[in-house]
């Protein structure tokens, strides 16, 4: 008989945990090693380092983070690469929204 192993659906995503939780709650975390967001380790607020880059990656990703930020469903249900300290703040439009639409 033959093993069926069935796994997550990976998202189309290739913004990763950071940059993801910055679009989407405006707010950096900067943790001891490992970070890929926006930021440069000076400021928490996402909107000091507004960039073209910022804009490309939410205009590529925008449908996507949308249908989530929707669905009320846990970031860890979503995305496999979910960090557990990185916990939105659902009830309000995300960031990226109110700034770079």
């Amino acid at each position: 008989m033959t093993t069926v192993i069935r796994r997550k659906r990976a998202s189309r995503s290739s913004l990763g945990p950071y940059r993801r939780h910055e679009l989407l709650t405006g707010r950096i975390r900067y943790p001891v090693q490992g970070y890929s967001g926006y930021g440069d380790g000076r400021s928490t607020d996402v909107a000091d380092y507004t960039s073209a880059e910022m804009h490309a990656d939410w205009a590529a990703n925008r449908a996507e983070l949308m249908a989530f930020w929707r669905s009320g469903k846990a970031e860890a249900d979503v995305f496999p690469d979910a960090l557990p300290w990185l916990i939105g703040s659902a009830g309000t439009l995300p960031w990226a929204v109110r700034h770079l639409d």
